[in-house]
């Protein structure tokens, strides 16, 4: 489990998330039942490190300076696209004895039959939604889909999920399917095989006229 260092804040006006965003430091929220909500911040840098480690739907241990800690997952990520920084977290308190939502990655394994004999892979979905308790959340969910042939798919269901976890998702969902090849692709490679197929033209013999003729210079 990561842990972050965050501090309180105590107000809200703009003027003081704008100063917090410009020492390097995204504000943030912490939703909670029994302890309340809280005011916060922490370091921009080190909450785009481990977001990139640990992904969106991780256990976060948030430490305060007074030695309290909180077990967060993040609820909502406000992000500006265009500077690639992050302007505003909202996380959420958990117990590690109670089930929570969370978005997997989903990792597709092998090379369907199908793109080998010339279909297109198509991959319809890249996350699916799942319920368990925290420390049970993987890191990606599987699916082998080197059987798949041209028009075959692979749904949610199809998944290797563990048991111990709840599908969320339509199980009748497609994650990927091998669509049959394109009609250009098609026509290249029936023109190479005729090609294949025909002779190369003869040299063109050189001949002079006087040869041709029969006459001597």
């Amino acid at each position: 489990m990561t842990k972050l260092a965050v501090e309180k804040r105590e107000k809200r006006p703009r003027s003081i998330l704008t100063g917090l965003r410009r020492k390097g430091r995204v504000p943030a929220v912490v939703y909670g039942k029994e302890m309340g909500n809280e005011l916060i911040h922490l370091e921009s840098s080190e909450m785009i490190r481990v977001l990139h480690q640990e992904g969106t739907s991780a256990v976060y241990e948030l430490q305060f300076p007074d030695g309290k800690s909180r077990k967060v997952m993040i609820k909502e990520l406000q992000k500006d696209r265009i500077k690639d920084r992050i302007l505003h977290i909202d996380f959420k308190e958990i117990q590690m004895n109670e089930p929570v939502d969370a978005e997997v990655t989903i990792e597709l394994n092998g090379e369907p039959k199908g793109v080998k004999e010339g279909g297109i892979l198509n991959e319809q979905l890249r996350t699916v939604q799942i319920r368990c308790l925290p420390g049970e959340i993987p890191d990606r969910i599987e699916g082998d889909i080197s059987h798949l042939d041209i028009g075959d798919s692979m749904m949610v269901h199809q998944l290797n999920i563990p048991d111990r976890m709840e599908l969320l998702s339509d199980p009748e969902e497609t994650v990927a399917s091998v669509l049959p090849p394109t009609r250009e692709e098609t026509a290249v490679e029936e023109g190479e095989e005729a090609n294949e197929g025909q002779d190369e033209p003869a040299e063109k013999q050189d001949e002079s006229p006087d040869e041709i003729d029969g006459t001597e210079s």
